[in-house]
């Protein structure tokens, strides 16, 4: 465990110096969350695990070669006992002492054996099956770490929008602060714009931690020590998306979901081991043969011999034990293709629910961005009027939490548009191709 341990870290600190010369891409965490991430190593593993019972399956249908030697020493034997008579001139029918010798190459070959046939063409299967499986773990920790990385882009926009309300602020304050001592403005005036200074430095600093949480949180999944400092180059941002027709999508994803892939096999799997069940019922024939050298002792009055046969076993009667796993393996069928006809309807759906909501939220960052262009020219508005001594700061700073809450929505409905397209390219299996 210790020694797992430091190799861990070894590896996450010679990946460190990566970040001293320029900022992470989205391209480059994908590349290390597929190297560090615990999930892509559980299944690399597990995968080399099917990988051994689908070889030690298949080694049923190969000949089994064994070599044997022997050397014995029998004290006393009683011929009589062997079943020979009595000896010429009723001497005792006792021998003994005397030494044998056997060096001995048998072979075991499979003729015709159908159960076992089937049983390694399954466990073939569900080798590939652990070979998608790491494939779709991969695609799916590649979304997860674009989440990530687009949290952290969402929460540096959220923690740049209130700096700049904080700083607003603070220049409103003073120009409260100004007109007040120029007696043309209340000391309410001046609460009221300190008071929201106060309101904007409370929010940024809630959006700094946010910030750092959502930082600590991509290392981790990264393998990137936590007081290492990583900046990303992207930033959060809107690009008007390409139109995709549903049914064309539906089609693509249904061709490229690795989960669909694994459903298929899984049910060529089940039919394998049902072919497989159902010839435990059949005859099954092999043949044997062996040479060996054998005689007294290894050293003198050897002499070569050997055997070889064909061996059939049917079974009669298994107390319903073959029944009991034809029925198993049935259901199990069943249950695959239950889960195929169901993951087909899944991934249609995910399309679907993934393209409407690609195309609510790039209305939705429409919107916000106009909210966002009317709330500064209220804010325009009301400063001037604030300036001209038309009346007190309420108007003002009104506007200004109009504008701070607009900024606010603008930068959730950026990254609602970026998770929309990542779930979008996550939907249609295609991860690898995901552009920020």
């Amino acid at each position: 465990m210790k020694r797992s341990t430091t190799l861990l870290l070894a590896a996450l600190l010679h990946s460190a110096p990566a970040f001293a010369a320029g900022g992470l891409d989205i391209q480059r965490c994908f590349d290390l969350a597929l190297k560090n991430n615990l999930y892509v190593k559980l299944a690399a593993s597990s995968g080399e695990a099917q990988k051994a019972e689908a070889l030690s399956a298949a080694a049923r249908l190969l000949p089994q070669v064994e070599f044997s030697v022997s050397q014995e020493r029998t004290l006393r034997e009683n011929l009589t006992a062997m079943g020979f008579g009595s000896l010429p001139g009723g001497g005792a029918n006792l021998i003994g002492p005397f030494n044998t010798f056997d060096a001995r190459l048998r072979l075991v070959a499979s003729v015709l054996d159908l159960s076992a046939r089937g049983l390694a063409r399954s466990k073939s299967e569900e080798e590939k099956i652990s070979f998608l499986r790491l494939e779709l773990v991969k695609e799916q920790v590649t979304a997860a770490a674009a989440l990530a990385y687009l949290d952290v882009l969402r929460a540096s926009a959220a923690e740049n929008s209130a700096s700049s309300g904080r700083d607003l602020a603070r220049s409103l304050r003073e120009l409260a602060e100004n007109k007040h001592e120029a007696g043309s403005a209340t000391g309410l005036d001046v609460v009221r714009a300190k008071t929201r200074e106060a309101e904007e430095s409370l929010r940024v600093i809630r959006a700094r931690t946010s910030l750092e949480e959502a930082r600590l949180r991509l290392k981790h999944m990264l393998g990137v020590p936590l007081a290492q400092k990583v900046d990303l180059t992207e930033e959060l941002s809107f690009a008007p998306d390409q139109p995709l027709d549903p049914g064309e999508a539906v089609k693509t994803a249904q061709s490229a979901r690795l989960e669909i892939a694994i459903a298929r096999t899984w049910l060529s799997a089940g039919e394998y081991s049902l072919a497989a069940a159902k010839g435990s019922r059949l005859p099954t024939v092999s043949v044997t043969g062996s040479a060996a050298m054998s005689g007294a002792n290894p050293d003198h009055d050897l002499k070569l011999v050997g055997d070889m046969g064909v061996k059939a076993r049917l079974p009669l009667f298994s107390g319903g034990r073959l029944d009991a796993g034809i029925d198993g393996a049935s259901a199990a069928k069943s249950q695959a293709e239950s889960r195929l006809r169901d993951t087909f309807v899944q991934v249609e759906e995910e399309v679907r629910i993934a393209l409407y909501r690609l195309k609510a939220s790039a209305e939705e960052v429409e919107t916000a961005s106009m909210t966002v262009t009317l709330g500064e020219q209220e804010l325009e508005m009301a400063r001037n009027r604030f300036a001209a001594g038309v009346g007190d700061n309420v108007e003002l700073v009104n506007a200004q939490t109009s504008l701070s809450r607009a900024r606010d929505s603008r930068v959730d409905a950026l990254s609602r548009h970026k998770e929309a397209n990542i779930r979008l390219t996550l939907a249609l299996g295609s991860m690898k191709s995901l552009k920020f």
